[in-house]
């Protein structure tokens, strides 16, 4: 419904839509501010008394019922300017915030690794404290032959002390029996940054083997025999080549100790600017691959007093 509304000023006549009813608003022929009639309780026309002035609020042009075009394209300018504007502060923070981003994933990635490695660390020097060595780096039979890793010694001290009384520790890794206890590998033993290693059972935390080594041919050395600090016990390499009960570490007295991505002849190859180890201590070290060839071999060796240069191992380049 509509009523016929007659503008005091201009007299001009204009249907208006009910809606408008006790509104105000500009007149559509001469534009001076104009208050719209009520209905009383019989619905009759009640004629406001017209003062000119404008009202607190000109929602609408109440004669045409609609905005003005003028208004609706200045809201149509300052949406659109703040639209850019929001767009724009959006795409500044993505550029800003994108390298601080990467670096704590990066960050959080060692740190999970770290944190493996640190469990397996710490088994091996329980291991140690419960013999007076740590454990050799293979179970071997009476003609030298490997049989299992020393990942299989250290379960008691992981918690796994029934999967450890599953195994026979006088046959071989790969025997019907010992195979087949495969599957149960602990995730401790692989990194976390490695797509592959927990499905194919692969180990990506190793030792350093060979002679200069806390695991030298004859044997392996106690934490007392250790007199060089930091020593490395314990780091990472790429998966690829090994089960993880399997016998294979990173021999240095072959390939030497360096950084890399060959599986089990190299330091690293999962993280992209560092390589990751524990020390003797149980310490996360964190090693920049611009790190010397000395430098590393005197991390590597247990106490041949090389000096290693002060550094905070923990820090990330």
């Amino acid at each position: 419904m509509a009523f016929e509304f007659t503008c005091p000023f201009c007299l001009s006549r204009t249907k208006v839509p009910e809606e408008f009813l006790g509104k105000s608003g500009p007149c559509a022929e001469c534009g001076k501010p104009v208050l719209m009639p009520t209905r009383d309780a019989e619905r009759r026309l009640v004629q406001a008394v017209q003062t000119g002035k404008p009202a607190p609020r000109e929602p609408e042009i109440i004669a045409a019922g609609r905005r003005d075009p003028g208004d609706r394209a200045l809201l149509r300018a300052i949406l659109g300017i703040s639209g850019v504007l929001l767009l724009t502060m959006f795409l500044a923070g993505l550029f800003l915030g994108l390298p601080a981003l990467r670096r704590q994933m990066k960050i959080a990635n060692c740190n999970n690794d770290l944190t493996r490695m640190k469990a397996i660390a710490t088994a091996l020097n329980a291991y140690c404290d419960r013999y007076g060595t740590y454990p050799p780096a293979s179970l071997v039979d009476p003609t030298g032959k490997p049989l299992l890793s020393w990942r299989v010694l250290i379960l008691p001290f992981l918690g796994y002390k029934d999967l450890y009384g599953e195994f026979a520790l006088d046959q071989s890794w790969n025997s019907p029996l010992n195979f087949s206890l495969m599957h149960k590998m602990p995730d401790v033993f692989c990194s976390s940054n490695s797509p592959d290693a927990y499905g194919n059972k692969q180990p990506n935390f190793v030792l350093l083997t060979g002679s200069g080594t806390v695991f030298p041919p004859r044997g392996p050395l106690g934490r007392t025999q250790v007199t060089d600090s930091p020593t490395l016990l314990l780091v990472e390499t790429s998966n690829g080549l090994v089960a993880w009960t399997e016998p294979g570490d990173i021999d240095v007295s072959v390939s030497g100790a360096k950084f890399g991505n060959l599986p089990m002849q190299s330091i690293g190859g999962l993280h992209s600017e560092v390589a990751l180890g524990v020390d003797i201590r149980g310490n996360g070290m964190i090693l920049p691959k611009s790190t010397s060839i000395a430098q590393l071999d005197a991390l590597v060796t247990p106490n041949a007093g090389e000096a290693i240069a002060s550094k905070d191992w923990t820090v990330h380049p």
